[in-house]
């Protein structure tokens, strides 16, 4: 019964989150990625988690992890080059012209982890992804487009309040979503659950990355993104590759 009901709900959410793409003008699609990458993704509307952080925008996050390792991403696999990974990117909209300072953009993404940890438990988890650093410029879908690399520090999202009934019943949403986005997947929300046995504190750990901030128009922006565990020496050509040859702006 639950199950029927989460389904259903998330329809409706996907719907909504659908509609707001369609008033963006665009939408962001993931290209034949590694297969160590899990191949579909969610949608998630983060109006309500950037204005509570203090962002006047409304807009979307695309984002994928690490593919299954057994029944979980290896997102949660300490041992994997993917723990606490993520791929993505946001499209979103303003009232006014936005004039932010580069690092301002950092913001969308901290907000949005500290969302999603406080989702897995974590009551109270540090967050600081540092400054955009190395500039390079280029074009991102026929768009003006600035590439930054960048390293900060965050929580994991694995901890001992992790697998509860809110997660479950929110990761089970968001597979159907996934699968509803990407037909064939047949994801199930304990794909997306740190399993039970694993009962590590919320680690502190230090994290790298990159981000692509496209500029769309005065109002409209794309934020591209990617990140990876520095403890695992991340391959920065591969994230940059990741970001600029497998993520694609495209009109709706």
């Amino acid at each position: 019964m639950l199950k029927t009901l989460t389904r259903y709900v998330s329809g409706l959410v996907l719907d909504n989150e659908l509609a707001l793409q369609k008033k963006a003008g665009y939408r962001l699609e993931f290209e034949n990625l590694p297969k160590d990458w899990l191949n579909g993704y969610a949608l998630v509307d983060m109006t309500f988690t950037w204005h509570s952080y203090g962002l006047p925008i409304t807009g979307l996050n695309y984002f994928t992890v690490g593919a299954l390792d057994g029944s979980y991403t290896s997102r949660y696999s300490t041992g994997s080059d993917l723990y606490q990974a993520w791929l993505g990117g946001y499209i979103f909209r303003s009232k006014k012209p936005l004039h932010w300072h580069n690092d301002g953009y950092l913001r969308l993404a901290e907000a949005d982890q500290k969302g999603w940890l406080r989702r897995f438990g974590a009551k109270t988890p540090t967050m600081d992804f540092g400054k955009l650093t190395d500039k390079e410029e280029m074009v991102i879908s026929g768009k003006k487009a600035v590439l930054y690399s960048w390293k900060g520090i965050t929580h994991s999202d694995v901890g001992t309040s992790s697998h509860t009934i809110l997660t479950k019943v929110m990761m089970d949403g968001m597979a159907d979503m996934m699968n509803t986005l990407t037909p064939g997947l047949h994801l199930e929300g304990e794909n997306f659950i740190p399993p039970g046995s694993v009962r590590l504190p919320y680690e502190e750990l230090l994290i790298s990355g990159y981000m692509i901030l496209v500029n769309i128009d005065a109002k409209t922006k794309a934020v591209l993104y990617v990140c990876m565990v520095g403890d695992n020496k991340p391959d920065h050509a591969s994230m940059k590759r990741l970001i600029t040859k497998h993520v694609r702006l495209t009109k709706v």
